[in-house]
């Protein structure tokens, strides 16, 4: 189990500006990392009344089962490795066979692993990029009834990390447009924004 704190700065793209941002950080040089992300809570949505999301997140090379927790400076974000026959067997059944430390969290929360169920999943394609301290990741969401562009910035620590996405966004002309959770769009029939 890994833990850390998550400071990232978001902006919904248009696809244009994706494009501008695909090629000004030479994305075509770098491996997309395709992943596939299902979330989960209870039927009563217990984690979502908590600010909770949890996910399992399957890509070629690993695949992670994550909590996000609220945290005063961004997101306590707590990571389960899991095998990739774990990995098929919550796809097939839905159902996560082990949590690791991740389950005595979730049983503080009073939540078992039984009472989860999956309430939705989406297709990403990432491309990361180091930029000064930072980290730019640029995601093509593919939902269930559309799919939108974000560019997000893993920054160190909040007032430094916010002048330099301010600086980015500045710096490509892209107009600072609010974002919200994938967990949130995800549920989503429409984009935030149409461009």
């Amino acid at each position: 189990m890994s833990q850390a704190l998550e400071i990232e700065f978001k902006n919904m793209l248009s696809p244009d500006e994706y494009q501008t941002l695909y090629q000004a950080l030479r994305c075509r040089d770098l491996t997309p990392i395709k992943q596939e992300n299902i979330y989960f809570d209870t039927k009563d949505g217990k984690l979502e009344n908590k600010k909770i999301g949890l996910r399992v997140r399957i890509t070629d090379n690993y695949v992670h089962l994550t909590m996000k927790q609220p945290h005063r400076d961004g997101k306590l974000e707590t990571t389960e490795k899991l095998t990739t026959d774990q990995g098929r067997i919550i796809k097939e059944t839905g159902h996560i066979p082990v949590a690791g430390k991740l389950k005595d969290i979730l049983n503080k929360q009073d939540i078992a692993l039984n009472d989860l169920i999956i309430i939705g999943h989406f297709k990403t394609t990432r491309y990361e990029q180091k930029w000064q301290k930072n980290l730019i990741v640029l995601d093509h969401v593919q939902f269930k009834h559309f799919e939108d562009y974000e560019l997000e910035m893993e920054v160190p620590e909040v007032e430094q990390g916010a002048i330099d996405f301010q600086q980015l966004l500045d710096y490509y002309k892209i107009p600072k447009r609010a974002s919200k959770q994938k967990i949130v769009r995800m549920k989503r029939h429409q984009p935030l924004y149409t461009f």
